[in-house]
């Protein structure tokens, strides 16, 4: 029996064999918010890299390095929360799944960089917004912003919208 599941964050289908080895079950708590808090990384980082070089005086890439070293610490705890996620549902293959998982959701991010001619003057607000949050206010606000930009991610105790993409095993 397959089952598909549509990632937003990814804006891919996948089919998942319901008995295979490598299915992944939904997120937990945890795991949703470590997601969400790396879709507004990536997020962040993909607006720092196009208004680079049209809107320097936007200053984005020093904005970023100032958010990475003024949360990193709560950054690095949701990279880990995916890391044992990944691992525990992709075993050996868990590094490459989350490279492509990542790397997903800066694609996607480009996708709406490319998509507005005021992304760069958005992206400073998103930025001026960020600036001023508090520490303990990232895992809300990462949590607004996904689904502002219609990209939720729902734990276990609701429908799945957003999730890494899985293999295909020969099972399946």
């Amino acid at each position: 029996m397959r089952r598909i599941l549509l990632t937003s964050a990814a804006v891919l289908a996948v089919a998942v064999g319901a008995a295979g080895a490598n299915a992944a079950a939904c997120y937990g708590p945890a795991e949703t918010t470590a997601v969400q808090v790396r879709m507004l990384q990536s997020e962040l980082m993909v607006a720092a890299l196009a208004c680079r070089d049209s809107n320097p005086e936007l200053g984005m890439i020093a904005q970023y390095n100032s958010f990475m070293h003024r949360v990193g610490d709560r950054l690095v705890r949701h990279s880990k929360v995916l890391q044992a996620y990944f691992s525990k549902h992709y075993g050996a293959a868990s590094r490459k799944e989350l490279e492509s998982f990542v790397t997903a959701l800066a694609n996607d991010a480009s996708k709406r960089s490319m998509s507005s001619a005021s992304y760069c003057q958005n992206a400073a607000e998103l930025f001026s917004h960020v600036s001023a949050l508090e520490q303990r206010d990232l895992e809300r606000f990462s949590a607004a912003r996904a689904a502002e930009i219609g990209m939720p991610v729902s734990s276990c105790a609701s429908e799945v919208t957003a999730r890494p993409a899985a293999k295909k095993t020969s099972a399946q």
